[in-house]
Parts: C-alpha cells; structure tokens; sequence
C-alpha cells in the first residue's frame, strides 16, 4: 500500500524539481530519475507508468547529452533540446495518461486529466512549433512568454495529478486486500 505513496512522492518531487530548477542540467537529471523511479514503481497500476519510466529515461539521456559542457554550443546542442522538448512532452503525456487509468479503475471521470494533458501538450509543443515554422520575431516571443507561463502550471498540475492518482490506487489497493 506505501509503494503507491511512495511513488508519487518520487513523482511529485521530480516535477517540483522541474518547476525549482528549469535551467540546471544537473537537477534536470535527478528530476527526470525521480520521475523514472516513481513511475516503474506504480506499473502495476497501469502500464502508462512503465512507457513514462522508459520516457523519462530517455530524457535523463537527452539531458546529459544537451547539457553544454557535455557537447557544447552548437547545431547539435540545438537539436538535442528540440529533441529532448518532443520527448518531454511524451513523458507528460503518458503521465496523465497514467492518471487517467488510475481514475478510471477506481470509478472516477478522467476529464481533468485530459484537461490538463492539453495544456502540458500546448507549453511543450510551442517550441518546437515555432522553430520548425520559422515564425517571425514577434510570434517566438509570444511563444516563449507563453510557454514560460503554461509549463510550470503543468508541472505543478503533474505533481498535484500525481496525489488525486495516488489517493485513488491506495484506496484501490486497499479495496483488493
């Protein structure tokens, strides 16, 4: 019954680590382990937690390759962090997804998972949009200002989603026992 409770901990500090520390690489990497910990912990829930695990891993990887001293400024460090923004989006995604499970095993409507899947989607997507569309100046910056805005109240949504989940599959667990 604790391992759920556990995990969402992992979880819930991985994403607040997400909030503290955006542009330290190094935090990034402990964040991205906690969130890969937390979710193979909880995939006997769901499987979306264990594709999330697999995500966040990546990102661990995407992180330590796009960290400057790692490889640099350059074209590469570029394409690793649009690469690493598709794949973060990803692990948000499969996150919610996993919550959304969760609610519906334990009888409960999943529409604010998939609320907040939209807005994670939109603070991820946007950068990536506007570097492959090649908006003008003034678009990247509304872009930016907005995404700045959009994804920390993602990942604060991920880490209070993160607790609603894990109320539910301690109470679910305790159901089966």
């Amino acid at each position: 019954m604790f391992k759920s409770y556990y995990a969402s901990i992992l979880i819930a500090v991985g994403a607040a680590l997400l909030i503290a520390a955006p542009e330290n690489w190094m935090l990034q990497i402990v964040a991205y382990a906690l969130l890969s910990g937390g979710a193979l912990m909880q995939q006997s829930a769901s499987r979306w937690y264990f594709r999330a695990s697999v995500a966040a891993d990546a990102m661990i990887l995407l992180t330590i390759l796009g960290g400057t001293p790692v490889l640099g400024p350059g074209l590469v460090h570029i394409i690793l962090s649009y690469v690493g923004d598709a794949v973060q989006w990803i692990l948000g995604c499969l996150l919610f997804c996993a919550f959304g499970a969760v609610m519906r095993a334990a009888g409960k409507k999943a529409a604010l998972e998939w609320v907040l899947l939209a807005m994670w989607s939109v603070s991820c997507i946007l950068p990536i949009l506007s570097a492959l569309m090649g908006v003008n100046d003034v678009t990247a910056q509304q872009a930016a200002q907005l995404t700045t805005i959009l994804y920390p109240l993602g990942c604060i949504a991920l880490l209070l989603d993160a607790f609603r989940a894990q109320k539910e599959s301690i109470r679910l667990e305790g159901d089966n026992t």
